[in-house]
This record gives C-alpha cells, structure tokens and sequence, in this order.
C-alpha cells in the first residue's frame, strides 16, 4: 500500500492559492516597473526640453516660444508629480500583495510540512510492520526446525 496524504485536496488549495497570490504580486511589480519607466522618461524628456530651451534662450527666442516651453515643462512637472502619488499608491498595494504573497506561502509550507511528517510516520509504520512480518517468519522456520 503506498502513501495517500489525508489532506491532499488541501494542499493543492493552498499550492493554487499561493500560485494566484504570486501572480498577483508580479503583477503589481510589473505595473510599478511600468510607472517608474514613465516617471523616468518624463524627466529625461524635462531636462532635455530644459537645456533645449537654455540654449535657445542664448540665441534669441520669443516671448510666445518661451511661454511654449515653460507650459510644457510645466505640464511635464506636474505629470512627474502625478507619476510619483501613483508610486506611492503602487508601492503600498505591492506591499500587501507581498504580505499576501508570504501568507500563502508559508500557509502551503506548513501544510507539505506537514505530509512529509505524515510520510515520515507511513514510512516508519511500514517498516515496522515488515520488521514484524519478518520476525514471524523467523520465528515460524525456527519452530519448523525444532
């Protein structure tokens, strides 16, 4: 008779569970990956159109060329503001997908934890039971001897 784990059905519960938990973390990871990628070209963009307009400003340019320029590094600011509140907000949902993450794993960790003590137990009991097995054999040739 081979080893059959009493919570079997359990311990594919939790494996799903802590696969979703996981997905669920990369997830959020990927999309605060996403965001930074964003924050990041938006200031390149900014100090490029900054310099770009520092030495446009050495030659000449107009009042109207120079209002252009300040709008849009304006606007570029203040989408970096933004992009910043949306990493804060990303950053705490990754944590608790973390949190959540963790939780499923060392609930399917208790639980194998648990069989491999369970099989430990089958193993032992199997091997005491065919040490008894062989013990009655001895003692069945050793009386046939008599």
């Amino acid at each position: 008779m081979s080893f059959n784990f009493r919570f079997k059905t359990l311990l594919k519960v939790r494996k799903i569970k802590e696969n979703i938990a996981q997905q669920a973390f990369s997830q959020v990871q990927r999309h605060r990956l996403n965001i930074q990628n964003l924050k990041d070209l938006k200031v390149t963009t900014r100090n490029e159109t900054i310099r770009e307009l520092t030495s446009r400003m050495k030659s000449g340019i107009s009042a109207l060329r120079m209002r252009q320029y300040h709008e849009y590094i304006t606007f570029l600011e203040d989408s970096i503001k933004q992009l910043d509140k949306n990493l804060a907000s990303v950053d705490k949902q990754l944590d608790m997908r973390r949190l959540e993450m963790l939780k499923a794993k060392k609930e399917h960790k208790a639980i194998e934890r648990l069989k491999e003590l369970d099989e430990k137990d089958y193993t032992i009991k199997q091997r005491k039971a065919e040490m008894r097995f062989i013990d009655e054999i001895a003692i069945l040739r050793h009386g046939e001897n008599l």
